[in-house]
């Protein structure tokens, strides 16, 4: 503990005395600001959940593995799973340790997964997704002996729940330290909010995160699966965008972690002798809204004429500066399942041919909600200029974000303009979004009540065959494209600014937001 605390002050120093950053030490820029907690049961944020990541070891690890997001052994060197999915039995690795020293066995699975559970943040929900409740818990989360795990779910396909129990909602919290540190009955929220020394077994230990401030992390030497390449991380809290990217152009920091688009196009189209633009593509997607239930959009004629009518190339180069990937499916490229679909383009003739059979040649008047973001009032002007060349008038109502998604929720609007980023890697959380309209989710706000859809996206939520579960996603995706009241407007890609001392940024960002792999970065 003397020695984290040494380490912890050396690195304050560092930080606020702007010094050249060492070889062993990955010194970020980025805004800390919106953090809450660094509590793997109750943090929710994506900059945020990279961090609880590398601090914290689940049963499985997500991998990007021939471009696809998958879950891999971690903790659990193998598992098995019942015919129907419901019955899953997970066996540890031998010796593993938390970064104290102290074993870890599957009574800290158990307790990690039940305390999600129980404290019932943000991340509950997916555990109750999975049939895992408060009220159940002690029936289906048990431990056999010191290396068995047994979860009993409810029945889906094997890739929804491994993804589920990754961290950093899936991280294993040392049960001992969490008690030891328990104040009011709070399972240790107060202790791990900031730090996760003695309690986790991942890579990395979490030193402690002084709020606006700086967080610190130091390598864990009882990591299961050897030393790392950085020793040290330390992030500092740079709220503005403009300031990250004068800093890691000065080598004050070693990467600038929140650059606007307009910087990014700057690093990209005038390269720097000292710092390079990483790329990676997101999972989330732009989407136009439509609702099927109001007036002319609920002839799905008018809504093919505004898939045809819209200028994609525009708003990708225009107004994301080609930050962004052509994408007219609900399912993110590099997702299992994938069918790479784009039939909509700018067809003037094709749009007023689908208006005139419905019935509006002459047009309409629709209003367009977005929120006050700079990028979403660029593409709402793009689209309605696009709409315009076909009759259709829009006008655009800006709103606070939240009081336009309340109008959404309750199936208030005509068009709306919003982004989808995935909850979890798997395609049923899209399918689940986009075509069943019985979660309630955007489907239902789109007043796309179509059961066809529901039943190929629920059929497929369970199918144990991966190669059946593909063709029932494919089956879904061909129908979805043409029949939905979604226009898929773009795939986003994340950028960083990264001095050129530090290598293998590229493969430890790919697959952002749902990883960044810490243990791939070395510097120069």
């Amino acid at each position: 503990m003397k020695k984290y605390l040494l380490l912890t002050l050396v690195l304050f120093v560092l930080v606020v005395g702007y010094a050249k950053t060492p070889k062993d030490t990955l010194v970020i820029a980025g805004n800390t600001g919106i953090f809450t907690t660094l509590d793997p049961a109750a943090c929710y944020e994506g900059f945020a959940i990279q961090i609880v990541r590398a601090a914290y070891a689940g049963l499985t690890k997500l991998q990007v593995v021939d471009g696809v997001i998958t879950p891999v052994p971690d903790l659990a060197e193998r598992w098995e799973v019942s015919p129907d999915g419901t019955i899953w039995t997970f066996y540890l690795r031998d010796g593993l340790m938390f970064s104290n020293g102290d074993p870890l066995t599957a009574e800290d699975v158990v307790f990690s997964f039940k305390r999600v559970l129980t404290i019932r943040k943000s991340p509950a929900w997916l555990f109750e997704m999975l049939g895992l409740t408060a009220e159940n818990m002690n029936e289906t989360i048990v431990a056999v002996d010191g290396r068995t795990v047994v979860l009993k779910t409810k029945p889906m396909a094997p890739n929804i729940l491994l993804s589920v129990i990754a961290p950093p909602w899936g991280g294993i919290v040392n049960k001992k330290v969490v008690l030891a540190n328990e104040i009011d009955g709070d399972l240790g929220e107060s202790y791990l909010q900031d730090k996760s020394v003695d309690a986790g077994a991942g890579p990395y230990v979490i030193l402690g995160w002084k709020r606006n401030e700086v967080v610190t992390m130091t390598a864990n030497p009882r990591y299961w699966a050897g030393s790392v390449r950085i020793k040290n991380i330390v992030i500092r809290d740079v709220p503005e965008e403009s300031t990250q990217f004068l800093l890691v152009q000065k080598g004050d920091v070693d990467v600038a972690w929140n650059i606007t688009t307009e910087q990014a196009a700057q690093l990209r189209d005038n390269p720097l002798p000292n710092v390079r633009l990483v790329t990676t593509l997101s999972q989330t997607s732009e989407y136009l809204g439509m609702n099927a239930g109001w007036g002319p959009l609920a002839d799905e004629r008018v809504r093919l004429a505004i898939k045809y009518a819209i200028d994609y190339d525009a708003i990708i180069n225009n107004v994301m500066r080609g930050f962004a990937v052509l994408n007219q499916n609900f399912v993110p490229i590099g997702y299992f399942g994938y069918v790479e679909m784009n039939p909509y383009k700018r067809d003037l003739e094709k749009a007023k041919q689908l208006l005139a059979e419905a019935g509006y040649l002459d047009g309409f008047e629709v209003e367009l909600l977005i929120a006050p973001y700079d990028f979403r009032k660029n593409e709402a002007v793009v689209i309605q200029s696009n709409l315009a060349d076909i009759n259709i008038k829009v006008n655009i109502t800006i709103m606070p974000a939240s009081e336009m998604y309340a109008k959404y929720r309750r199936q208030g609007h005509q068009l709306v303009l919003a982004g989808w980023p995935p909850d979890y890697p798997d395609v049923d959380n899209l399918a689940k979004a986009f075509a069943n309209y019985r979660v309630k989710q955007l489907a239902w706000r789109n007043m796309w009540y179509d059961d066809y859809a529901a039943d190929l996206a629920e059929k497929a939520g369970i199918e144990q065959d991966p190669e059946k579960r593909a063709q029932l996603y494919k089956e879904l995706q061909e129908y979805w494209i043409y029949k939905s009241p979604f226009v898929m407007l773009y795939q986003t890609i994340n950028f960083w600014a990264v001095s050129k001392d530090v290598l293998h940024f590229e493969e430890a960002c790919q697959g952002y937001p749902m990883i960044f792999d810490f243990i791939k970065i070395e510097k120069q």
